[in-house]
């Protein structure tokens, strides 16, 4: 929560298409900041990338999960799997190209079905389990399936499933040009969506630790997708034909989730590669208003990259964790900008006054600010920690592989020129149109004022 409220604080005050970068280059200063704006655009841009194929590869597999439940000879092959992936992503890219009142009827039907997953899905888990859980069982049994031995550590290894999940709200950043009142709500876009994902989240953990009993059953789950074997864990009564159906049903609606989840991650990607590619490749649609270059970029390097899972699907499962830590550097690099060089000098937005539950923030922004670079050391740690013990070929971890051999390739390929031919990024929205959209909105405030 701490790297929320400090992206927002900033995005309130610099609310552009570059985002995450160009709050780097203004926040370091003259002296650093076309090189923190490089360091925090490469990880933006590559992070985004390494995780769309990882998401894609979970989504073949929950396809792969539905067939079997009526089919239960069918082997899913990894060309299939690929062929999925592929579909997958070409969705996210051709609902980008649509159109603006496309994307906003996507964000409104993304926002309902994710909203009410936890109680379409976690309503019926809870009716049809054959057992529940008790308090003691859900809250307090640890299963160290790690080889690790060492509760404290496996204990924390545990905060990958959060670290995992909680990325992508950098996107209100990346459209906040495309938006009105964009002082204010982007801003406000970060925390509730990042809100909504907590109490969301730990609800549906919450269902899962209660309907789960038999931990083993579900380790050993013959379907792709582990979630499918809890689906499938209903009352003996019930005939094995309903059983079947509501699972299928309860995974399918999984899915859309994900669906929706990758349209919206996709205009987000699109916006964050937009302003950092050579001038010539930057185009936008008369019509549509969107990036279709970099919408389809992104689309097609997804396409590349999953490639990998033909050789090692370890390297595609590494594709995600690189993808977390790229992209938690890129969110926290301007607010350590602003920690090192422009604490003092920062001048907040007028969401401080605006937002209730941000009144305070001015007073403990320093404090906030510091917790989320804490943060940021200790998931490096962390995501870069052996999984499994012992460590062989199946289980070798390579996101810090991945991690430190980015972060030497971008500084090389900056020392050797991009120094003098990085630009910060351009914007979205020109000057004539923010200047149209501002006296639309003062005419329509007018309008309204004269009406009341």
């Amino acid at each position: 929560m701490s790297t929320c409220l400090s992206m927002a604080e900033i995005c309130s005050t610099y609310p552009t298409a570059g985002g995450l970068y160009y709050w780097s280059a203004k926040l370091a200063r003259d002296e650093w900041g076309p090189y923190m704006a490089w360091i925090t655009g490469c990880c933006n841009i590559l992070g985004m990338p390494a995780g769309s194929p990882a998401t894609s590869l979970e989504v073949a597999n929950i396809v792969a999960s539905i067939v079997p439940i009526c089919n239960e000879d069918f082997v899913p092959s990894l060309g299939w799997l690929y062929g999925v992936t592929v579909v997958y992503a070409f969705i996210g890219s051709a609902a980008n190209s649509l159109g603006e009142r496309s994307l906003r009827v996507f964000t409104w039907l993304s926002l309902v079905v994710i909203s009410t997953g936890v109680i379409v899905i976690g309503v019926p888990l809870l009716v049809m389990s054959p057992t529940k859980a008790t308090a003691s069982f859900a809250f307090g049994t640890f299963v160290d399936k790690t080889g690790w031995n060492n509760s404290s550590l496996v204990f924390q290894l545990g905060f990958l499933l959060p670290m995992w999940t909680f990325w992508g709200y950098d996107a209100s950043a990346h459209i906040s040009e495309e938006t009105v009142d964009a002082d204010t709500t982007p801003a406000k876009s970060l925390i509730y969506s990042f809100s909504l994902s907590i109490v969301i989240g730990w609800i549906f953990l919450l269902i899962l630790g209660f309907v789960i009993t038999d931990i083993e059953a579900i380790l050993d789950c013959q379907y792709n997708e582990d979630l499918v074997c809890v689906y499938l864990q209903v009352k003996a009564s019930v005939c094995i034909v309903l059983i079947k159906s509501m699972a299928s049903f309860l995974t399918i609606w999984t899915l859309f989730q994900f669906i929706f989840q990758n349209i919206t991650g996709h205009n987000g990607a699109s916006r964050a590669i937009w302003p950092a590619i050579p001038q010539r490749f930057a185009y936008v649609h008369p019509t549509t208003k969107q990036p279709l270059r970099t919408v389809w970029l992104h689309f097609f390097s997804t396409a590349i990259l999953l490639l990998v899972n033909f050789g090692s699907t370890q390297t595609v499962n590494g594709f995600s964790a690189f993808n977390t830590i790229g992209m938690y550097t890129a969110y926290t690099l301007p607010t350590i900008c602003k920690l090192i060089w422009a604490r003092v000098i920062f001048k907040p937005s007028k969401i401080n006054d605006s937002f209730y539950l941000w009144k305070d923030l001015g007073r403990f922004s320093t404090i906030i600010n510091v917790v989320a670079a804490a943060w940021l050391g200790y998931m490096i740690v962390i995501l870069s920690i052996p999984r499994r013990m012992p460590i062989v070929r199946t289980n070798l971890n390579l996101s810090p592989i991945m991690y430190v051999g980015v972060m030497l390739l971008i500084n090389v390929i900056w020392f050797l020129g991009a120094k003098k031919t990085f630009i910060e990024p351009r914007r979205h929205v020109t000057a004539e149109e923010i200047e149209v959209l501002e006296k639309s909105k003062g005419e329509s405030l007018g309008k309204a004022e004269m009406d009341f």
